[in-house]
């Protein structure tokens, strides 16, 4: 074999070795976490709280609304609230950090346990009632929540209202008020629930059925 011959064949071999490795370095680089695929397709991650006093207590929460499930799935004795949330925080960020298939282990578990939820989805795992609707059957829902919170004197700023509840209990804002009420429970519901924050107990008490039981 010539010697230009013999320097095509090793041109060609280091071309195909070099491109080999080219390709088998993008497939290494384009693997992904479970935690990267979850952010990149919409979720909020509990772990993404920045504050360590809140992120404790988002967890504490979680662990709390399905406490026996979560036990079972953790394989978990410890029945304190405070110890259970930091064991689930463990275990979301060891799941995390694994790289993701659509066949990850325990991967519904992960959506389920280890993101933000909305408040609609917060009322439904706790058992509470869905925010009452524009439809004309929830009307008498609506007034019973309304006249519940003014007899006990809820704070109306909790939902935007201006003012305080009149001194006269004979005096009615209903229709300007619960235009308003209902603005603020529509733009809430989707809205993150945050263990620190008031909007979910606020939403509970002013938006949902449960509240004039």
């Amino acid at each position: 074999m010539s010697y230009l011959m013999k320097g095509g064949v090793a041109a060609a071999t280091v071309g195909t070795t070099a491109t080999g490795a080219y390709v088998g370095s993008r497939y290494l680089t384009n693997t992904t976490s479970v935690s990267k695929h979850l952010t990149s397709s919409g979720y909020k991650l509990i772990s993404s709280i920045k504050n360590p006093d809140h992120l404790k207590l988002q967890w504490k929460e979680e662990f709390k609304s399905d406490k026996a499930s979560i036990k079972s799935l953790l394989n978990l004795k410890e029945d304190d609230e405070s110890k259970g949330g930091e064991a689930l925080g463990k275990w979301c960020t060891s799941k995390l950090a694994e790289e993701y298939s659509d066949k990850v282990d325990g991967l519904e578990s992960v959506k389920k346990y280890c993101v933000i939820k909305t408040i609609k989805d917060w009322l439904i795992r706790n058992g509470n009632k869905a925010i009452l609707t524009e439809n004309q059957d929830d009307n008498s829902k609506w007034e019973a929540t309304y006249n519940k919170r003014k007899q006990a004197k809820t704070p109306r700023t909790q939902t935007g209202l201006t003012e305080t509840w009149p001194a006269d209990s004979g005096t009615d804002k209903k229709d300007t008020d619960l235009p308003i009420i209902k603005r603020w429970c529509k733009e809430k519901n989707d809205s993150d629930f945050l263990a620190y924050e008031d909007t979910y107990s606020h939403v509970k008490d002013w938006c949902t059925e449960s509240a004039n039981a």
